[in-house]
């Protein structure tokens, strides 16, 4: 089961955080408990942790972006999971989704080509 990797809040005022790097590259193995982004508040920088073990399988926002607090920034494939499927539900914000051919319209092209 994949895991939604979110914004933490480290404090009552913070609003925002900004994702200063990422530690592992989509496609990367992550375990539970190890460093994955470092973020920068009005105040310190922390290190975030993986919540899970897995594949890294989607980053949605990347170094210098300002995140909302709970907003979703990457999702972690578990284990069994195709890391792909995975990260073609969660696209990069700005990003629509890749509309999946029509099989009439798949047909039609296949035939037009033969």
């Amino acid at each position: 089961m994949s895991v939604e990797v979110v914004m933490p809040k480290f404090g009552l005022t913070m609003q925002e955080g900004t994702i200063e790097q990422w530690f592992k590259s989509e496609g990367e193995a992550v375990s539970a408990g190890e460093p994955l982004f470092e973020v920068e508040t009005e105040k310190v920088l922390y290190q975030v942790e993986a919540p899970a073990s897995g594949v890294l399988a989607r980053i949605l926002y990347g170094a210098s972006a300002k995140v909302p607090v709970a907003q979703v920034v990457a999702v972690i494939a578990g284990p069994g999971e195709d890391p792909n499927e995975v990260a073609a539900r969660y696209p990069a914000p700005g990003r629509a989704p890749a509309p999946a051919a029509a099989p009439a319209a798949r047909q039609a092209a296949e035939a037009s080509e033969s």
